[in-house]
């Protein structure tokens, strides 16, 4: 039996709470570069859990869901980095 919080219709839902959120962070006037970087947080999130739940990633192999997860941290932290180091150059 799939547990109750692990159903296609909850992580809908939270995705859709995601991106909500991130609605409301660029409409609530904060600083401009935190909620960049938190919305590409929580993108990574999104992506992960579409990935995980929807293409079920998580019933591969071992080093599949490794390489997902680790792609999914490398291009996270890239961009991250990408954007302070660019704010520190501008």
């Amino acid at each position: 039996m799939q547990r109750q919080w692990n159903s296609p219709g909850v992580v809908w839902c939270i995705l859709c709470g995601l991106t909500l959120l991130s609605v409301a962070l660029v409409e609530g006037g904060w600083h401009r570069s935190v909620v960049s970087i938190v919305i590409v947080l929580i993108a990574a999130v999104k992506s992960r859990l579409v990935i995980l739940k929807y293409m079920e990633a998580n019933r591969a192999a071992r080093h599949w869901r490794f390489l997902y997860e680790t792609w999914n941290f490398g291009v996270t932290a890239t961009i991250v980095i990408g954007y302070v180091i660019s704010l520190r150059a501008a």
